[in-house]
C-alpha cells in the first residue's frame, strides 16, 4: 500500500535519524515514531540502525500494529510505541534510544529527578519502568506507558530512555536535553557535589520561560551540527 504520510513528515523522520545518529542518542538500536496527521496510524523507523535507514524502509502501522506501507521490519518494541500513542493523546512523536548517560540511570533502575535547566523541559522527573527487558508485546508496552504517565520521558531499566514530544523535532530535542541533564549531574555526583533538584513547580516554571522558542532553537542547532551546515563550516 502507499505511504499515507506526507514526503514532508518522511523527510523529518529521516533528518531525526541523522540528529539522533550523530550526537549518539542511538547506535545500532533505536526508533523514531510518529503520529500521521489525519490518520489512526503511525510512521516508525524500522528494525535497523537509524544512521542507515533510508525513505523506503520507513514503515506505517495501524494502531494494531499491522504494517500498511514501507519496507521496512518493525521494531521489536513497536507494541510500546503504540500503548503510549493510545494512553496518551498528546504524543504526537517518540525517540526511543540508549544514551550512556541516561543508560548510567537505566543501569541502577533510578530515576532522573532534573536538576538541569534545560532538563526542565523534561519536568521534574522522568521517571522508571522497573523491568529489565525489551517491551516487545502489548503488555509489556502498556507497563512503560504506565510509568510514563503523565511525564515527558521514562527510563527503561537496563535499556534506555523513550522521550515523548508534539512533533518529532520536540521529542528528539527532548532525548537530547535528557542526555545533557544525565550527563551534568553524574558529573557533579562524581565531583562529590548534590544536584538541587527542581520542584514540579520551580520545574513547570523554568520550562515556562522559554516553553515556545527553546526547544526549536536547540532543533535548529542540532541539525546543523549533524548536518554539518553551521554558518562557520
Amino acid at each position: 500500500m502507499p505511504y499515507a504520510s506526507s514526503p514532508e513528515l518522511r523527510a523529518l523522520m529521516l533528518r531525526a535519524c541523522r540528529v539522533l545518529h550523530h550526537f549518539r542518542i542511538v547506535e545500532g538500536f533505536g526508533h523514531v515514531s510518529a503520529r500521521i496527521p489525519g490518520e489512526a496510524r503511525i510512521l516508525m523507523t524500522p528494525r535497523i540502525a537509524l544512521g542507515t535507514v533510508r525513505e523506503e524502509d520507513l514503515i506505517e502501522l495501524d494502531m494494531d500494529g499491522r504494517q500498511l506501507a514501507g519496507g521496512g521490519r518493525p521494531a521489536l518494541e513497536t507494541a510500546m510505541h503504540l500503548a503510549v500513542y493510545k494512553r496518551r493523546a498528546d504524543v504526537m512523536s517518540i525517540a526511543r534510544g540508549h544514551p550512556r548517560n541516561v543508560a548510567a540511570f537505566a543501569c541502577a533502575a533510578e530515576p532522573l529527578r532534573i536538576a538541569h535547566g534545560f532538563g526542565a523541559n523534561l519536568g521534574h522527573v522522568a521517571p522508571v519502568f522497573a523491568k529489565p527487558v525489551l517491551a516487545a508485546n502489548p503488555e509489556l508496552g502498556d507497563g512503560v506507558a504506565e510509568a510514563l504517565g503523565p511525564h515527558v520521558a521514562v527510563i527503561l531499566q537496563a535499556n534506555g530512555m523513550l522521550a515523548t514530544g508534539m512533533s518529532i523535532p520536540h521529542a528528539c530535542v527532548n532525548a537530547l536535553f535528557m542526555e545533557e541533564t544525565a550527563e551534568l549531574q553524574l558529573k557533579a555526583m562524581a565531583a562529590g557535589l548534590q544536584p538541587k533538584h527542581y520542584t514540579p513547580e520551580g520545574a513547570a516554571r523554568r520550562h515556562g520561560d522559554d516553553r515556545e522558542h527553546e526547544p526549536i532553537r536547540a532543533w535548529d542547532y542540532y541539525v546543523a551540527e549533524a548536518e554539518e551546515t553551521c554558518a562557520w563550516e
